[in-house]
């Protein structure tokens, strides 16, 4: 293990990830309401995690401000992954809601502007149902953060889960009794399709396609 490195056990599945040390202190200072350093530190083993052979890309459904997109970029850059991370919103075209906040797209641009990211991260501003078909079928990491209501996480996992490829990783945010759609539409998406794998499940929610 590299000295400094955090090492994470999945549970309930056991599964053991490495966070490189870069990637646990870009965890820290990017902590938020969003996303708590120990999620995010998760999420970064989560991305390094899959076998990467530059074919693949990340697929981020609902960006909010673009500070997961940058925070996944950066990571997978800094371990020399080409991976570009697709983030798919509405932003401004919907309505906000207490729990689901309307996208910023201005804020996303700043964010990955400031960080050089522009040819890693790219929006796609359109509905999530909408813009499935023009989502290939080579995701290597599946960011769900999108409409936290039933239909629309049961939705989200039917149309992307399948575009994911064999050691894919879905990652569901918001996994907590507070969005009752997304813990509920996991499990249910857990029990009825063999190919997924549950990895980990706390307040958010890890998946490993086989």
């Amino acid at each position: 293990m590299v000295i400094g490195a955090q090492e994470l056990t999945l549970r309930p599945s056991g599964v053991r990830w490495t966070v490189p040390p870069h990637a646990a202190e870009r965890a820290d200072a990017a902590s938020s309401g969003m996303m708590d350093r120990g999620e995010l530190r998760c999420l970064a083993a989560a991305a390094l995690a899959f076998p990467w052979s530059g074919a693949e890309i990340v697929v981020e459904i609902g960006t909010y401000a673009g500070e997961t997109a940058c925070f996944v970029a950066e990571t997978l850059a800094e371990e020399g992954h080409d991976a570009v991370v697709l983030s798919i919103d509405p932003f401004e075209r919907v309505s906000g809601t207490r729990w689901n906040p309307q996208g910023k797209y201005r804020r996303y641009q700043r964010a990955v502007r400031s960080r050089g990211l522009e040819q890693r991260c790219l929006p796609l501003i359109a509905y999530s149902q909408d813009a499935a078909p023009a989502v290939p079928s080579r995701i290597g990491l599946l960011i769900v953060d999108g409409n936290h209501e039933l239909e629309s996480v049961r939705r989200d996992l039917e149309l992307y889960a399948p575009k994911v490829v064999p050691g894919g990783i879905v990652f569901m945010d918001d996994y907590t009794e507070t969005y009752p759609g997304v813990t509920t539409a996991t499990n249910e998406f857990v029990r009825t399709h063999d190919a997924f794998e549950l990895l980990h499940q706390s307040y958010f929610a890890i998946l490993q396609k086989s």
